[in-house]
């Protein structure tokens, strides 16, 4: 239709000329005049014309004249007349785009449609062509097949404004994302279908679709899935395999696709030798211990791929950042066996120049040098390199690392090595609103940073109140207390806990305690990637007990009438951490364990000695890209020198709620006490398992589910103190079990966890808790 209107225009332009010409066959052009420019100049509208003044314009070159301003795209009419011995060009500019909307999308960014619309030349001032309002709707609905969402629709409005502009509002309904109905693979024999279905990132629906999203279609996830399709076969030494053909049929509703390829398997192929050549500056055997692949095995790409990675590394480990190994197969069609020759080219041994630092806006410079293991002016080395990487993603006020090598100009075996940093946000001074469904509404306020002025020591001034504890601290930890990296802590605490605000919990004391420490930790191992610390020091600790008559327990009644209220103990600390994660902040993969004991020696003749033993763990697993196995065990252990009666009933461990087996309300599982409240035990064990899935949401949100077991037992005999039916037996029961979902939110206000649980076992005098929450906020 365009194209007829844009040939009716350029006829009658041309009957208009032909008129034109038979006033007057032809004449001498003394000067040309344009009438109808407003945007644009008589001289600038010249410039696109093919004849000049002094020239002579005949019959055959008017049509020319209209063609060529025609093809600037700037004018919507254009007619030719004369006046003596001058041409007069009267014009009618195109108006320009004064506004352009989009509105209605969200599954594309609006910049990357706007992208699109630029390349069509529409954009705000250009000139506005209406010739393209079939182009933008096609190459925006394009955008939208690629995501597979073929319901998609695009309007265009175009509404005049003042001054020769027009207004252009392109709504947007971007639909559904198509779903896979059906997957055929053709001509395959060595691997059944169901086999290769799950090699695809793509999927018909199924039970976990909802989670993985592996059902909707688009063009990305299809060339992926064919990607991983053909990995999978030259994995297994089908060199010859080809896709020959794949396509995505549509459904006459366009909710849903069919997916077909018709694959060619070829012949299976071994590997009959590898040779090794090149300049090997290393000894031979040093390279024979990292190729993986060996005479008499299948070919396998991935293989090669992993021997030429294995050889790069272990010469870049020794100075040769630029080393490249090259691959070269020699295959025999008639036996069907590869000859592989791996070419080493080391290149030139090089030294690192600078190590610097960029984005590191409250970090000192120093904090961060300290944890690169890579020396200036030494020969580079990839897995220090690495290793620097990793220590400083390990720290909690970093979030994320980025290593860049620069070549020295000038020269040829130097190189600068940049670390790009994003630190955590930390604000340093803090107002501290929670809850949570053990303590309730938590009030604090106080200053806590764990870079403290850039040092990268961490200070914290905390006070916080809440129904069940009232806690005022100050910690100061310096991390590099010697230059070998030993750091020391020096805590101070005072607290009051009230264990009456818990529901189900014993409520007949509550206990003010002091606490002064000094802590040592030092550094141990050299893993790669891991690193561990023992840590030593001692607490000083003074409690009291206060009693509230008439709510005391017969187990706390025989405790104090043997013991007393006050205690003065010495916590002797002896422990050793392990962290092998890739970062302290939302890891990924990797391990986090802890192992404290605690001795406490008794400072006066009427306190107590004990022991505590405590492990804490976590592990991350990644299953791919997306789905991360997270599993955590804690077992915790405690007892009295001189028997279980000596140990302190207010060291019980509890369990139940967040961060223990949640379904459960907080604190309440394991043995009562003879008012049938729960009152802890001196042994916990608890374990979980679970699956980390991508939400599509959020990068500061991380969903999972979970199977959570555990329970708390005492090894006192409870039994002869009486109990409130009979629920104060040392038998805590079973270990319980509960299974959910949980969603943690990282925000700049602080961490938001929540979590909707179903116990599998619940037993009488248990309390359920489905849904559970703990809520924080700094401003």
């Amino acid at each position: 239709m365009v194209k007829i209107i844009i040939q009716c225009l350029l006829l009658f332009s041309l009957l208009i000329s032909a008129a034109f010409a038979q006033d007057d066959s032809q004449f001498v052009v003394r000067k040309i005049e344009v009438q109808g420019a407003q945007r644009m100049s008589s001289s600038a509208v010249q410039t696109y014309l093919p004849i000049k003044r002094g020239k002579v314009l005949s019959p055959e070159n008017t049509a020319e004249i209209v063609r060529s301003l025609y093809k600037t795209g700037f004018f919507e009419r254009i007619t030719l007349s004369r006046r003596g011995n001058t041409l007069v060009i009267h014009v009618v500019e195109r108006p320009t785009i004064g506004q352009l909307k989009i509105s209605g999308n969200s599954a594309v960014p609006t910049d990357k449609l706007t992208a699109v619309m630029k390349s069509l030349d529409i954009a705000e001032g250009r000139v506005y062509n209406p010739a393209v309002l079939e182009k933008i709707s096609q190459s925006l609905l394009n955008q939208y097949y690629l995501f597979g969402r073929f319901n998609a629709h695009v309007d265009v409005n175009v509404t005049p404004m003042p001054r020769n502009r027009v207004s252009v509002d392109i709504r947007i309904s971007e639909g559904l994302v198509a779903k896979v109905r059906g997957i055929s693979i053709l001509g395959n024999h060595v691997f059944d279908e169901n086999t290769l279905d799950k090699q695809l990132d793509v999927s018909t629906t199924g039970l976990f679709s909802f989670i993985t999203q592996s059902d909707r279609y688009s063009e990305e996830k299809l060339a992926m899935s064919l990607d991983k399709l053909r990995n999978y076969y030259l994995d297994r030494g089908y060199l010859h395999f080809e896709i020959k053909s794949s396509q995505a049929e549509i459904t006459p509703d366009r909710k849903s696709v069919y997916i077909t390829a018709i694959v060619e398997e070829g012949e299976l192929y071994t590997v009959e030798k590898f040779e090794l050549d090149g300049d090997l500056i290393l000894p031979r055997e040093e390279y024979m211990k990292h190729i993986t692949i060996q005479p008499g095995q299948v070919f396998s790409r991935q293989k090669v791929i992993d021997t030429e990675k294995m050889i790069t590394n272990l010469l870049g480990d020794k100075g040769y950042l630029f080393a490249t190994v090259s691959v070269h197969p020699t295959i025999h069609e008639k036996t069907h066996q590869v000859v592989l020759r791996f070419r080493v080219h080391p290149g030139k041994l090089t030294y690192v120049r600078h190590v610097t630092f960029s984005d590191n806006t409250r970090t000192n410079d120093v904090v961060l040098r300290r944890e690169v293991e890579q020396l200036e002016a030494a020969p580079a080395s990839t897995s220090k390199l690495e290793e620097s990487k990793h220590r400083l993603n390990l720290l909690p006020y970093i979030k994320n690392v980025d290593m860049s090598l620069q070549p020295v100009p000038g020269e040829d075996d130097s190189v600068d090595v940049n670390y790009k940093v994003k630190e955590d946000s930390s604000a340093q001074a803090t107002f501290k609103l929670g809850y949570s469904q053990v303590s309730h509404v938590v009030l604090g306020a106080g200053l806590n940073q764990k870079n403290f002025l850039g040092t990268g020591n961490t200070l914290g001034l905390n006070l916080s109140h809440s129904a069940y504890q009232q806690l005022y601290a100050l910690d100061y930890t310096d991390p590099y207390y010697t230059v070998d990296g030993i750091s020391r802590s020096v805590s101070f605490s005072v607290s009051r806990v009230d264990p009456s605000a818990v529901a189900n919990m014993n409520n007949g004391y509550s206990t003010n305690e002091y606490d002064l420490g000094l802590l040592y930790g030092i550094p141990v191992g050299q893993e790669h990637n891991v690193y561990s610390r023992v840590q030593a020091g001692a607490i000083y600790q003074d409690t009291l007990l206060n009693i509230i008559t008439g709510k005391i327990s017969n187990q706390v009644n025989a405790f104090v009438t043997q013991h007393g209220r006050r205690f003065n103990e010495v916590d002797f600390r002896i422990g050793y951490s392990r962290d092998g994660r890739d970062k302290a902040i939302t890891p990924t993969h990797g391990t986090f364990q802890t192992l404290f004991l605690d001795a406490f020696a008794p400072v006066t003749d009427d306190s107590v000695s004990f022991y505590t033993l405590n492990y804490h763990g976590k592990w991350y697993q990644p299953l791919n890209d997306e789905f991360i196995v997270l599993s955590r065990g804690d077992f915790s252990y405690g007892n009295g020198f001189h028997g279980i009666r000596n140990y302190p009933f207010f060291r019980n461990y509890f369990a139940g709620g967040m961060d223990s087996v949640r379904g459960y309300q907080g604190y309440t599982l394991g043995p009562r006490d003879s008012n049938g409240q729960a009152y802890g035990g001196n042994i916990l064990i608890d374990a979980s398992l679970g699956l980390i899935f991508p939400n599509y949401l959020s990068d500061s949100l991380r969903t999972s589910v979970f199977v959570d077991a555990g329970n708390v037992y005492s090894t006192a005999n409870n039994k002869g103190f009486g109990c409130t039916g009979g629920t104060c037996s040392t038998n805590s029961g079973p270990v319980r079990f509960s299974t959910g979902v949980e969603a943690d939110v990282m925000t700049p206000f602080g961490p938001i966890a929540i979590s909707l649980a179903q116990p599998l076992n619940l037993r009488p005098h248990d309390e359920q808790q489905t849904f559970q929450f703990a809520l924080g906020a700094n401003f």
